[in-house]
C-alpha cells in the first residue's frame, strides 16, 4: 500500500509539473508572438510583459514542484513575488521612455490621454491624479503615426502664433 502511495504521489507531482511547463510554455509563444505581430512600442509592451510574466511564473512554479525541497522553494517563490514586483514597474518605465522620446503611435489609436498634459523638455505631468485635466486638451486625439515629439511642436507652434495675435510677445523656455 506505501508503494502505491509513494508511486501515486511522484506520478502527481510530474503531472502538475508537465501541466505548469506547458502553461509556462503556453504564454512565452504568446508574448514572443505578441512581440512579432503587434503594431507599435506600447501593444508590443504590454503582450511581453503580461504573457511573458505569467510563462516565467508558471515554470519557476514547475521547478518548484519538481523539486519539492523547501530552499528551492522559497527561492521560486522569492522569484516570482520579484518578478510580479518589477515587471510593471519596468514596463511603466518603458512606455515613459518610448513617449519620450517620441516612439510613434499606431495608425489606429484613438485617444493619447498624455496629449497636451506632457511638457516634453521637464518630462512632468501637469495635472494631478484624481483631479480633472484642467489645461489639458479632452478632444479625442487625431495624431495617429506621429511622434509625440511632432504633437507637441506643433501645440507649441498654436501657443507662439496665439501670442503673436494677442500681441503679448513671444514665449520663452526656461532651461
Amino acid at each position: 500500500m506505501n508503494e502505491f502511495i509513494t508511486t501515486a504521489s511522484v506520478w502527481l507531482n510530474y503531472g502538475l509539473t508537465m501541466v505548469l511547463v506547458l502553461i509556462g510554455g503556453f504564454f512565452s509563444i504568446m508574448a514572443a508572438v505578441g512581440l512579432l505581430r503587434m503594431p507599435d512600442v506600447y501593444t508590443r509592451m504590454q503582450a511581453a510583459t503580461k504573457a511573458g510574466t505569467l510563462g516565467v511564473g508558471c515554470m519557476v512554479l514547475a521547478v518548484a514542484t519538481h523539486f519539492t525541497r523547501l530552499d528551492v522553494i522559497l527561492e521560486s517563490i522569492l522569484v516570482i513575488g520579484m518578478l510580479f514586483i518589477t515587471a510593471p514597474i519596468a514596463s511603466h518605465l518603458i512606455a515613459r521612455a518610448a513617449y519620450f522620446t517620441g516612439a510613434p503611435l499606431w495608425d489606429k489609436t484613438a485617444y493619447d490621454e498624455m496629449r497636451g498634459c506632457y511638457d516634453a523638455d521637464s518630462h512632468v505631468l501637469h495635472n494631478k491624479p484624481g483631479q480633472p485635466p484642467q489645461d489639458c486638451d479632452s478632444r479625442p486625439s487625431l495624431i495617429a503615426g506621429r511622434t509625440s515629439r511632432e504633437i507637441m511642436s506643433d501645440e507649441d507652434d498654436e501657443d507662439m502664433s496665439d501670442h503673436a495675435k494677442t500681441g503679448r510677445g513671444t514665449r520663452t523656455r526656461a532651461g
